[in-house]
């Protein structure tokens, strides 16, 4: 199905990714890989890419990070999958990259679900979710019945050195974006890969996104420029902030969700998330 020769995975590469090939840059999380390999399972199978960001550059893994690689693929697949994957490694412009093909599920073990219970299948470039239900209903994957993937782009203060809460807070986000158990993609600019200019790079996430998530602790200029923006596009905001934080005179009077530490705001952000979700699909 796919030519795993150096020169076959740089083509594969330079075309980017689609509903059969997707790209990660670093080593993820089992939760992660599990839902691309039950993604391409309940589709038209698909092939991983480890080492490779988004847009195709090839950042490779080291050594010590392709042992982990190729030893937590073996764990996700034999906890997955009743059949067999094909997980290996191939040197591509001198860069170790890993890689999983898996084969869409035979019909009479279809649909392969998470841990967790999702039920999720490949649209084009999105990982969408579907319920069990859905999926027995339509026979299989249908981008009618599926959720579409949505972005959420996180503006908030980078003075992590002067606020170390300001990491539990982000890691709160992305607990809070698990919870919700639906298609969304998060998004914060010194976590995008690549060689860009940061200002427009950020205007031109915040043009990509669905949601715009604006986290006013600490009262950072940079968030303040990004949500005007995000309003001007008429993006959808969410607008939170550590209680006590002075808001301006600009902002204060749009909703804004308070917390007093990461937990609170985790719990808040769930219900918000939501209602954002369904808002813009």
């Amino acid at each position: 199905m796919f030519d795993k020769s150096p020169d076959g995975l740089r083509r594969l590469i330079q075309q980017g990714e689609s509903q059969t090939v997707e790209f990660k840059s670093r080593v993820p999380a089992p939760e992660t890989i599990a839902r691309s390999l039950v993604a391409f399972a309940n589709s038209d199978g698909g092939i991983l890419l480890l080492g490779v960001g988004d847009d195709g550059h090839i950042f490779g893994l080291t050594d010590e990070q392709v042992g982990e690689a190729m030893a937590l693929l073996h764990r996700v697949v034999k906890s997955l999958l009743s059949w067999p994957a094909e997980i290996g490694t191939t040197l591509v412009e001198g860069k170790n990259i890993v890689y999983v093909v898996v084969d869409n599920a035979p019909q009479y073990l279809a649909p392969v679900v998470t841990s967790r219970g999702e039920v999720l299948t490949r649209v084009g470039e999105e990982t969408l979710l579907l319920t069990p239900d859905q999926y027995m209903k339509t026979g299989g994957p249908s981008p009618q019945s599926a959720k579409r993937q949505v972005v959420v782009f996180v503006a908030m203060s980078f003075r992590e050195e002067e606020e170390p809460a300001l990491v539990d807070y982000y890691r709160a986000i992305r607990r809070a974006i698990e919870g919700v158990s639906l298609p969304i993609k998060l998004q914060r600019i010194d976590f995008v890969e690549g060689d860009y200019e940061i200002s427009q790079r950020i205007l031109d996430e915040i043009d990509r996104a669905d949601i715009v998530t604006t986290d006013f602790t600490l009262s950072a200029r940079n968030v303040y420029f990004e949500l005007g923006y995000a309003r001007g596009k008429q993006k959808r905001i969410i607008q939170t902030a550590r209680k006590e934080t002075a808001l301006e005179f600009d902002v204060r009077n749009w909703r804004t969700v308070f917390y007093r530490n990461a937990t609170e705001l985790e719990e808040k952000l769930v219900p918000e998330l939501r209602v954002a979700y369904n808002d813009v699909v």
